[in-house]
Parts: C-alpha cells; sequence; structure tokens
C-alpha cells in the first residue's frame, strides 16, 4: 500500500494523501467560502438597494418564480423559468429557484447563486489541472489562484455581488475550459461530448455567448484541418458542436427574435449605438481588453502571486538544473491544453476588441482563460523543479490565494458615502412603499425625472418586496426611456403619478436627462403648485425633491420622510426595515360576497412585514397569514362577523369585519357621507363583487345637475372583488342625488354590458 501511494515520488518527495481527503478538504473550503460569501454579503450588500439595471431585472425573474413556485408547484414553476424568453439567458431563474427552495427568497440567497457558480468552476478546474498533472499541489494552487482574483469580490458591476448573467456565464466558461482542457484536442468522443455539453450549459446562462463559441469553433475546425486524423477530430468537433446545441438549441431557437432585437438592433444598427459606442480607437481597445483582464478582473494580488508562484518554481528549476521530469508528465496532453486554453481567451477577447461597446461586465468571461494561462505555465515551470519544493511553492500559493479571497469577504469595500446614500435611498423606498399602503394604491405610479439607478419604479418594487416581504408593483410614468421625450408627454405623466422624484443634481448621461435639466424650473414650479412637497434626498451622486399627489390618503400620524431618513441612519445598516407603528388593516367594515362562487380577496395592512390572523372565520373560509388572502366557499346566505389581527415589530391591531353573503351572483353597495360643503371634494366609498369575474368600471352621476363626475376603470385585480373610493366634489349647494351605476362586460353575450345603480343622498352646505 506505501509502495503504491509513494509510487513516481523522486528524491524524497512527500507521500500523496489519499484522494478522499483532498475531497474533503476541497468540500471543506467551499464550505467556508459559502459562510464567509454569505456573511459578507448580508453585512455589506444585500441590505441596499439592487444596484445597476440589468441586475434589477433578474432578480425580479428569479422573484416571481418562487412565486409561481407557491401558486403553482415546484414543477410549474421549473417550467415558467426556463419558458421565459429573453434576449440574455435563460438558467438564471433556475437557479435561483433551486436556491429559493433551500434558504427562501433574499438577495443573499439569489447572490449565492454566483458563489456556487464560483465553487463549480474551482471544483473543474482542481479536476482538470489534476488530470493533466496528474498531481494535488498544482490542483490546489489552481483553486488559490481563482480564489484570489479582484473582479469577483471588487464589489462593483459585473463581479459576485452583481445577480446578473455576466459573472454566471464567467465561471460557466471556465467549466467548459477545463473540460476542453482535460479532454485535450478532440482526443475522444467522450470528452468532446462532455466538452459540448459545457458549452451548452454556457449558452443556457448567457444567449451571446453563442458568438465567442462561434468563434473559437471555428478556430478549432482551421486547427484541425492541419493535425493528422484530421477527419476523425473534426467529427468530434462536430459531436461537440452538436451537443451544446442539444442542451441550448431550444433555448437559442425561441429567443431568436429577441436576440436579434436587443444585440444586433439595439446595440450595433440601431439608434441606441450612438449612445453605448466607446469610439476608441484598435489600439486603445487593445489597452482597455488588457486593463479589463489584467487589472480589473485578476487584479494586482493575483498578478502578484502568479508571478512570485513562476519566480520560485523557476528558481528551484534552475537550482535543481537539467535533471526536470519528462515533457509528457504523467496525466494528460499539456501541449493540447496550451492550444484549447489560448483559442478560448482569443475568441471573447477578439469579440470584445472590435464590439463598439466597451462596457466592464462582458469581460469577466476572460478571467477563467487568463487564470488557466497563469497555471498552465506554473506547470511547466514545475515539472522542471524538485517535486518536493514545487509542492511547497504551489501549497504558498493555494494558502495565499484562499487567504486573500477571505481578507476581501471580511472588509467592507463600500465607502461611508456611499454607505449614507444607500440608507438615504432605503428610507426613501420605505416611506414609498409604506405611504402606498396607507393610502391603499394597489399599483402605485412614480416619476423619476432623470435616469438615476437608485431611483426607479423597479427598485421601488424590489426593495419593497425584500424588506417588507410582500409584492407591491410600482408602475414608472417617468422616463420614458433614454432619448428625450415631448414636454408634453413629460407634464402628463407627472399629473398621473402618486409620487414624483424631482432630480435637480445627478451626472448627465443621457438625452432624457439633459431634456430633465432644460424643464427643471418648470419641473420644480409645476410639482410646487399641484402637488405635497414631503422632504429631499441629499446625496453623494444626487439630490431629489420629493412629491406626492395632495390628494393621497394621509391617516393621522402617518410615516415621515425626514423622520424615516434619520431613522435609517442609526444602527446597522444591515438592520431590517422598522415599520413605523403597529399595523392598519385596510379592510371596510363590511365585507360583501355570495354563495355563487368562491371568496378571493385579498385583506390589505399597511407598515409591512407583517403577518395577519384571523379569529373566528366562517365554516370553509381560510386565510394566508403572509399574503392576506381569504379563500373559500359559502354554502348559505347570512352575515358572518369575523375578527382580524395584523401584528409587526411595533405591536398588533384587531379589526371586526363583517362578511354579508347573498344569493346573488353579483351586487355593489356605497358609502357615502351624509354632508358636504361646496367645492370641497368628499370620498364616497365603494363595494362591489361579482362571482364571474366581470366588473368593468363605474359611473358616477350626479343627478340634481345631471352632470357626470367621474368614470372609474377596473384594475385587473378588481374584476372579482372591488373596494375602493372616489373623490366627489359637487359645485351648488342643496341635496344632491349621486348615482354610482356599477357596470359588469360579458363579452359575446346579446347585452354585453349590465349594471346595478345604487343611489346616495348628500346635503352641500355653501
Amino acid at each position: 500500500m506505501k509502495a503504491d501511494a509513494a509510487r513516481d515520488a523522486p528524491e524524497g518527495a512527500a507521500v500523496r494523501a489519499p484522494g478522499s481527503t483532498h475531497a474533503l478538504a476541497l468540500a471543506c473550503l467551499f464550505a467556508a467560502e459559502l459562510a464567509l460569501f454569505w456573511s459578507a454579503t448580508s453585512r455589506h450588500v444585500s441590505w441596499s438597494f439592487p444596484r445597476w439595471h440589468d441586475q434589477v431585472q433578474y432578480l425580479d425573474e428569479a422573484y416571481s418564480g418562487y412565486d409561481w413556485m407557491r401558486a403553482h408547484g415546484f414543477a410549474a414553476a421549473v417550467g415558467h423559468v426556463l419558458g421565459h424568453v429573453s434576449p440574455q439567458g435563460s438558467l438564471h431563474g433556475f437557479l435561483a429557484l433551486l436556491v429559493f427552495c433551500v434558504t427562501g427568497p433574499s438577495r443573499t440567497a439569489a447572490l449565492s447563486v454566483n458563489l456556487l457558480a464560483f465553487l463549480a468552476l474551482q471544483a473543474a478546474t482542481f479536476l482538470s489541472v489534476k488530470r493533466l498533472r496528474g498531481g494535488y499541489a498544482l490542483a490546489w494552487a489552481a483553486v488559490g489562484l481563482l480564489a484570489a482574483a479582484a473582479g469577483p469580490w471588487s464589489g462593483e458591476v459585473g463581479g459576485a455581488t452583481d445577480f446578473r448573467l455576466d459573472w454566471l456565464a464567467a465561471c460557466a466558461y471556465g467549466v467548459a475550459i477545463a473540460a476542453a482542457a482535460t479532454g485535450g484536442v478532440f482526443r475522444s468522443a467522450r470528452a468532446s461530448a462532455l466538452l459540448g455539453a459545457a458549452v451548452g450549459v454556457v449558452l443556457l446562462c448567457r444567449f451571446l455567448s453563442v458568438v465567442y463559441f462561434s468563434v473559437a469553433f471555428a478556430a478549432f475546425l482551421a486547427w484541425l484541418l492541419c493535425r493528422p486524423q484530421r477527419r476523425v477530430r473534426c467529427a468530434r468537433l462536430l459531436l461537440a458542436a452538436g451537443c451544446a446545441l442539444a442542451v441550448s438549441g431550444w433555448a437559442l431557437w425561441r429567443a431568436r427574435r429577441a436576440m436579434y432585437a436587443y444585440y444586433w438592433v439595439g446595440h450595433i444598427t440601431g439608434s441606441e449605438r450612438a449612445l453605448r459606442d466607446s469610439h476608441l480607437s484598435l489600439l486603445s481597445s487593445m489597452g482597455t481588453v488588457a486593463s479589463e483582464v489584467l487589472v480589473k478582473q485578476l487584479g494586482w494580488p493575483a498578478l502578484a502571486l502568479g508571478l512570485c508562484g513562476a519566480a520560485a518554481l523557476l528558481a528551484c528549476a534552475r537550482m535543481r538544473g537539467p535533471r526536470g521530469g519528462p515533457a509528457g508528465a504523467a496525466g494528460g496532453d499539456l501541449r493540447g491544453a496550451w492550444g484549447m486554453v489560448l483559442v478560448f481567451l482569443a475568441a471573447p477577447a477578439v469579440v470584445l476588441l472590435f464590439h463598439p461597446e466597451k462596457s466592464s461586465p462582458p469581460f469577466s468571461i476572460l478571467l477563467p482563460a487568463a487564470a488557466w494561462v497563469v497555471v498552465l505555465a506554473w506547470s511547466h515551470l514545475a515539472r522542471r523543479a524538485r517535486p518536493a519544493a514545487a509542492a511547497v511553492i504551489l501549497g504558498t500559493v493555494a494558502v495565499t490565494g484562499v487567504s486573500l479571497f477571505a481578507a476581501g469577504q471580511l472588509v467592507n469595500r463600500l465607502p461611508r458615502e456611499l454607505e449614507r446614500e444607500f440608507r438615504d435611498v432605503n428610507a426613501l423606498c420605505d416611506y414609498v412603499y409604506f405611504r402606498a399602503e396607507e393610502a391603499g394604491l394597489a399599483r402605485p405610479r412614480v416619476a423619476i425625472t432623470w435616469a438615476v439607478d437608485a431611483l426607479n419604479a423597479e427598485v421601488f418594487h424590489l426593495v419593497g418586496r425584500e424588506r417588507h416581504e410582500r409584492v407591491l408593483p410600482f408602475a414608472a410614468t417617468l422616463p420614458t426611456g433614454l432619448y428625450s421625450t415631448t414636454p408634453e408627454l413629460v407634464m402628463e405623466r407627472l399629473a398621473q403619478s402618486d409620487f414624483v422624484c424631482l432630480v435637480t443634481r445627478a451626472p448627465v448621461a443621457w438625452p432624457f436627462d439633459r431634456q430633465m435639466e432644460a424643464m427643471l424650473p418648470v419641473t420644480r414650479s409645476w410639482c410646487d403648485h399641484n402637488l405635497r412637497r414631503v422632504g429631499e434626498l441629499d446625496t453623494v451622486g444626487f439630490l431629489a425633491v420629493i412629491y406626492e399627489r395632495s390628494s393621497l390618503p394621509r391617516p393621522a400620524g402617518g410615516v415621515d420622510l425626514p423622520g424615516m431618513i434619520a431613522e435609517e441612519e442609526e444602527g446597522p445598516a444591515h438592520a431590517p426595515a422598522k415599520p413605523p407603528a403597529a399595523p392598519l388593516i385596510l379592510i371596510p367594515d363590511t365585507l360583501p360576497w355570495t354563495t355563487k362562487g368562491p371568496l378571493d380577496y385579498a385583506v390589505g395592512t399597511a407598515y409591512s412585514p407583517a403577518t395577519l390572523r384571523a379569529l373566528d372565520l366562517p365554516e370553509g373560509v381560510t386565510l394566508d397569514p403572509q399574503t392576506g388572502e381569504l379563500r373559500g366557499s359559502f354554502s348559505r346566505a347570512g352575515s358572518f362577523a369575523t375578527t382580524l389581527l395584523a401584528e409587526n415589530a411595533k405591536g398588533a391591531t384587531r379589526r371586526t369585519v363583517s362578511i354579508r353573503v347573498s344569493d346573488s351572483p353579483w351586487g355593489a353597495q356605497v358609502d357615502a357621507p351624509k354632508a358636504a360643503r361646496v367645492n370641497v371634494p368628499v370620498k364616497v366609498g365603494f363595494a362591489a363583487f361579482d362571482a364571474d369575474g366581470r366588473l368593468d368600471y363605474i359611473d358616477v352621476t350626479d343627478l340634481t345637475t345631471a352632470a357626470s363626475i367621474v368614470r372609474i376603470v377596473a384594475g385587473e385585480g378588481d374584476k372579482q372583488n372591488w373596494q375602493g373610493a372616489c373623490e366627489v366634489t359637487l359645485r351648488e349647494p342643496g341635496r344632491h342625488s349621486v348615482l354610482l351605476r356599477f357596470v359588469r362586460f360579458i363579452p359575446g353575450s346579446r347585452e354585453p354590458y349590465v349594471f346595478i345603480d345604487r343611489l346616495c343622498a348628500i346635503d352641500v352646505a355653501p
């Protein structure tokens, strides 16, 4: 046994540890890396708003997949996330869904997908290097070099703390490189099929990678045509391409039109190219590529580690003299590995060199290939050094690299001024979310008069979800895009908004920004005269004045933006959201329904996160404590009283509700004030239900003056059970009869519109 373990270990080399020991050590390292990343990300990253637009999109897609699973089951959710047609990729939502099933949905859990992809890269590289070199020391050094890379842990766009496709695709690309290096120059059908499957996974991660592989496979074909056994190896190349298409072809074909519109038209031939084009010369582009790979992705620590390791191995080789190991040292085809790695490095480098846009995130695809170049250089030098000395050097490299990773996770890279900005944005997101809850807005409309990453409806939506654990979709009225629009449309969108963030200072990056900068005096004057000013955010990146619609309902003791900003600056940044008070239960005293159909009604609450309980529900009705949805059926008509209890971190609130059940398939009721004053708006509450879900609109008319007041159109979530209020302004004194006509729409029917009238009397004083 000992003789077998010490085989091929000349000149007193240390006895190799068994493979199971290395496997256990690698598993322990991966567990430690995951724990460090999870802890650091929770404390330094996850608490802030999702920076950069792409991350917003992918997070929303990941969370929607989890919501789909809760509603329809895991299998349906897998079909939903993989069936989503996107021009970028289709695998991120599926991987996030797997993690969410274990940990629950959160930003940290989503970002851990990036770390798990990195662990897969380390594992594949470890196994490939071990097989090529025939030893573990170099494999561990490769793992350490990857851990020491600066790009993934810098906290910048495109790194492991940015939930987008670039880093995920880079790790998958590195796994494909490991498969290519191990298989040599298409030496076997099995290795070629494995390479093709790995390429297919990369394509699923990021569809744009098809361009890189098109260049790489064309280079492989030209190379194989100049080598012996060209026919057999070309057939294996075709096998690899076929396996890649078998894994990813369905997704590429389905997304082909979206890819063409997004990448070719949007980035190359369309009008947005002028906005994205870096206008760099060929020499400047080459410098950018070199800088991105060596400085931003590998980074100075990893470069120093690579150079020092190479220098130490070279010194050992010279001290030993010409007695190095044979060129074909145990394990694999190193020359073939060099060729495969260089092609995988050159293919994306050439594409990115000539691409007009020089955005940093796509350059992460070059990191695994660059690391492989260093590892292969170490392998060449280590074969000429004493095995024991080489093992010590490479072991030191591995320990140093892992230590650099750990140090990077323990350091908070966020500058203090940016932390303050992120806290203020969180406070604003909380304020807008709480105000929307207070006012009972199902889809709050938000206008931001600048293209600012920190301020947009998607950010409000995601921060609300992550900090308050309940989905509240925000609709963006402004900006309309990167390009300028008509001043009339800008003013129209401002008038339609529930909340307005009037940006008065920010970097001017797009034509829309320049238009808003020129229109600032007009938009500021309009907001001051027509909206309620609630505060401002003065940060290092921008200055914004916050307004809300003057008619937005505001309960006594409601949220206050300056107070929330001040409170947010206290305590640790990663602390959970702080509700201002015990929850408000937003439900009318009476809830109408019918025996003709199942009840599905969401009880609104304010000041989330809150849990909701019902103490005495009628038989056959249940309440989901997280969503607040009442579901069930009634077997008989009648009035049923139930008590709702809502709890959050600040306390609990009780509310008794009467559910009035009739045998009619649809109905409506009105709650109007008895008195009002001339030209002073009053609120008229209403509640309507329809077992078939065909409520369409309400016409409000003053019968006394024969004046039409307003038409209210039912939203998508209001077709079955519609609760709300409308503002009524009466212009003359005296008693007014106000009619609310509730209208159903039945398409294909002989009489598609049917209605119920509800009349109320209001005494109007002068």
